[in-house]
């Protein structure tokens, strides 16, 4: 019985390394420019929750001013003004937007955390489907090619016999109709080969082909998110939504700001009588500062009105987002049991293609059977074992597939 086991390739490259799977999705990983976009992403919303949480605390600020000043009449000693200070300031209320800015820093980089899960856990299915498809075609074009030596094998002796007297024109036809077509089979196996090891190798970003090995039996084992990443996102983009739309209303709104400030300085220091100590002071200041707009032609009004529509737009998107994924998780389970199923007949089929072939292979060395009966054996094993690699392969990836939509694959899902 043939498995996705122990397959050895050799390119032309003598220098060609061997990459075994999780090395090639190590490879993938460094490699990706979309992760890599995604980590900047989320390093870019670390750094909008620091800013947002710096609005919290207070600030100091050193200002210096140097100016000339002249007025008709003089009303100044000095034409030349200087002044400098040291002040610690804060806004003790501006009616909840740096908590709403806050709020939705933390959202949006959940999000982004969010999406390198999504990415990385896509890249490593993209690179399990490519480096799957290099070892099914490997295997593949090995059947083919034993296929075509046991063909055309008998094909000789037929035609040998053929031109001795001993078998009929029809039988030789027969067998060179058969020969042609496990070399139409034996090539087309040998291109799909080529393609699959051209498509991994353009993926990781390699100069050459690699050695492919592995010793795989994989069944890999499916993760589970405790919230599915449609709906996490769903989540998190509405309570974006929600803060971004209450900004909105913050500003259509009566506002009261309350501010303090402390400080040290002094003027009239630099080029006149006077010296720093003559004029430094400490002050403190505190204040509450009433705005409201009355009339605006209603551009603020227009404003909570399109954010508004905004999230409107934002719940319908994700709500359809969300079904999609259910409804692909449906799929994916009844498609990964209907496939677990296949295998299961593939492998019995399998067992009794062998059996029936070792027979007739006995029967014809016996002289109790004929080549045709032979041939057609031989072709129905070898459809057979292709059948069952084939639903092997498709059993790892609808496995992988499930998993990265129930969750989110990582490397130690293929090692």
């Amino acid at each position: 019985m043939l498995k996705l086991l122990t397959i050895v390739v050799i390119f032309a490259s003598s220098s060609a390394q061997a990459l075994s799977l999780p090395e090639a999705v190590s490879l993938a990983l460094q490699n990706s420019n979309t992760i890599k976009q995604s980590e900047y992403d989320l390093q870019r919303a670390d750094l909008s929750v620091t800013q947002n949480r710096a609005a919290f605390l207070p600030s100091l600020d050193l200002t210096a001013d140097y100016s000339y000043n002249q007025a008709s009449p003089k009303t100044r000693q000095y034409e030349w003004d200087s002044a400098a200070a040291l002040v610690l300031s804060e806004n003790l209320y501006d009616h909840g937007v740096s908590i709403l800015n806050f709020q939705a820093s933390k959202d949006r980089r959940t999000l982004a955390q969010l999406d390198y899960q999504r990415e990385k856990s896509s890249t490593i299915l993209r690179t399990a489907r490519l480096y799957f498809d290099v070892l099914k075609s490997l295997a593949i074009e090995d059947l083919q090619n034993k296929n075509t030596l046991q063909v055309e094998k008998v094909y000789k002796l037929i035609s040998s016999q053929y031109r001795q007297g001993m078998r009929t024109r029809q039988d030789y036809l027969r067998f060179e109709s058969q020969f042609q077509r496990s070399l139409i089979s034996q090539t087309s196996a040998q291109l799909d080969s080529v393609r699959a090891k051209e498509d991994l190798k353009s993926f990781l970003s390699l100069r050459e082909a690699p050695m492919v090995y592995e010793n795989y039996r994989v069944r890999p084992p499916i993760p589970s998110a405790s919230e599915l990443y449609e709906v996490a996102r769903k989540r998190l983009r509405l309570s974006v939504r929600e803060s971004e739309e209450g900004l909105a209303k913050v500003e259509n709104r009566p506002k009261i700001d309350l501010v303090a400030k402390l400080g040290y300085g002094s003027d009239s220091y630099y080029q006149n009588a006077g010296s720093w100590n003559d004029n430094d002071q400490t002050f403190l200041t505190a204040g509450v500062v009433f705005r409201w707009n009355l009339w605006d032609w209603g551009q603020r009004a227009s404003v909570v009105k399109s954010e508004r529509f905004l999230t409107l737009k934002t719940e319908s998107e994700t709500s359809q987002e969300e079904r999609d994924a259910l409804a692909a998780i449906v799929k994916l389970e009844q498609a990964l049991k209907t496939i677990q199923l296949q295998y299961e007949i593939t492998e019995k089929l399998l067992k009794v293609e062998q059996e029936n072939y070792n027979a007739t292979e006995r029967d014809l060395r016996q002289g109790q059977n004929n080549y045709l009966t032979y041939s057609t054996s031989l072709s129905d094993l070898i459809s057979s074992q292709i059948q069952n690699i084939q639903t092997e392969y498709n059993l790892i990836l609808a496995r992988l597939d499930l998993g990265h939509r129930k969750g989110y694959l990582d490397e130690s899902i293929i090692k």
